[in-house]
């Protein structure tokens, strides 16, 4: 559904959204941690500081973090910064030509899931995936701890 690009920009986005404030990471942390290309994330990393989403700070203790709280910064965001078109818009079968005066065979359906997509995405924001991710987290801490079920 969205580009590789916007895929990875919003999950190195939310991890950098559940890290302590004041925390900096480095593109390797980033890298491994997400299984993300190296030469991919740098790009990635570029067009999201170019985008004011996040800062990076060079030299030995350097690193990225957010440009701005999380709670301030909506999915819809971080997906128009991290693509190079408009994975939404495209027709669900990927037809050159689809559109309201010439649809495939599930372009209204399509439209109308787009468009409630959309207005989700406007509305949620990093810190609402980062305090998604957080049980999640502790689970698989105490599971590796031999902690619960």
């Amino acid at each position: 559904m969205f580009s590789r690009s916007s895929g990875y920009a919003l999950q190195a986005l939310t991890y950098l959204a559940v890290q302590p404030s004041g925390t900096l990471v480095g593109a390797a942390e980033i890298a491994t941690r997400l299984d993300i290309p190296m030469p991919f994330l740098w790009k990635i990393l570029r067009k999201l500081s170019a985008k004011k989403l996040i800062r990076s700070f060079k030299g030995a203790r350097g690193g990225y973090e957010l440009a701005r709280p999380a709670r301030s910064i909506r999915v819809a965001e971080v997906l128009a910064a991290g693509t190079d078109g408009d994975q939404l818009g495209r027709c669900a079968l990927g037809l050159d030509k689809c559109d309201d005066r010439d649809p495939c065979p599930l372009h209204l359906q399509w439209k109308t899931l787009r468009k409630e997509m959309e207005e989700r995405f406007e509305v949620t924001t990093l810190a609402d995936l980062a305090e998604g991710l957080k049980p999640v987290r502790m689970k698989r801490a105490l599971a590796v701890q031999g902690i619960g079920a």
